[in-house]
């Protein structure tokens, strides 16, 4: 997908040259062979660097995908720890509430170790982990976008 080169102006060129040197010198001299001989290895150093850059680009990228897919899977792991670590302990409370007084306790009674607590904390929690897993989505997708850009 590169576009054709620019073809060298070798009149003005010899032109320029007679005027800064004093120096005569045809547009069809030996000379102007070095000219466009320059010319292509410029052109093939240019379009080296640019694979490189490109493929650079694709590693980052597909770098980027697997940070993605991994945090995700880690998010997820902790999340399902923390809503069984939180179920077993508002279970054992209920259970434990039931014994004591026959009955679930009521809103009213949601003190720091209430089941209620507990689930307004897992809520607290999931909203938490839900923003962060957006704010990453959003942070990946703005790298991607500039990579692309660039």
């Amino acid at each position: 997908m590169t576009t054709p080169p620019a073809s060298i102006d070798l009149k003005r060129l010899a032109a320029e040259v007679s005027v800064q040197h004093g120096i005569r010198i045809d547009p069809d001299d030996p000379m102007m062979a070095v000219v466009t001989l320059n010319r292509l290895v410029f052109e093939q150093a240019v379009a080296q660097v640019l694979d490189s850059m490109q493929m650079a680009v694709r590693d980052f990228e597909a770098a980027a995908e697997k940070v993605e897919v991994r945090a995700g899977g880690v998010l997820a792991q902790e999340i399902r720890y923390y809503v069984t670590t939180l179920r077993k302990e508002g279970l054992s409370e209920v259970g434990q509430s039931q014994r004591n007084s026959d009955g679930l306790p009521s809103l009213g009674d949601a003190g720091p170790t209430s089941p209620w607590s507990s689930w307004k904390w897992f809520v607290a929690g999931l909203s938490v982990a839900f923003l962060l897993v957006s704010l990453g989505i959003w942070v990946g997708g703005q790298l991607a976008r500039s990579a692309q850009i660039r």
